[in-house]
């Protein structure tokens, strides 16, 4: 499991899509405060209904998306590996996991 802290997650998520600038993981996630992290597998594969609901997400015409949704995406995009992601305010604590595994460094 790779954990992904939130101002990370915002990080790639406007680097990647420019067209969500504000982009807030707390808000639009629910990630933060005493929440539980939100956990995703992501493969980094096509889906014509999910794609579809993403697209509409990104132009602000749909106000939601799902954290597996984002990370799927992102891992489309390259910005992230295919696996099992955890995405949290802060750290759970020394030992649970390892940080984000940008696609970039895998060969």
């Amino acid at each position: 499991m790779t954990i992904i802290e939130a101002y990370e997650l915002e990080r790639l998520v406007r680097e990647t899509f420019p067209q969500r600038a504000r982009f807030s993981a707390e808000a639009e996630l629910g990630v933060g405060g005493r929440a539980r992290p939100a956990v995703a597998f992501v493969h980094g594969g096509c889906d014509p209904f999910l794609d579809r609901q993403f697209e509409a997400w990104l132009k602000g015409t749909v106000s939601f998306v799902t954290v597996y949704h984002l990370l799927n995406r992102l891992c489309r995009a390259g910005a992230l590996a295919p696996g099992n992601y955890a995405v949290t305010r802060r750290p759970l604590g020394t030992g649970s996991g390892r940080h984000t595994t940008l696609a970039s460094s895998h060969s």
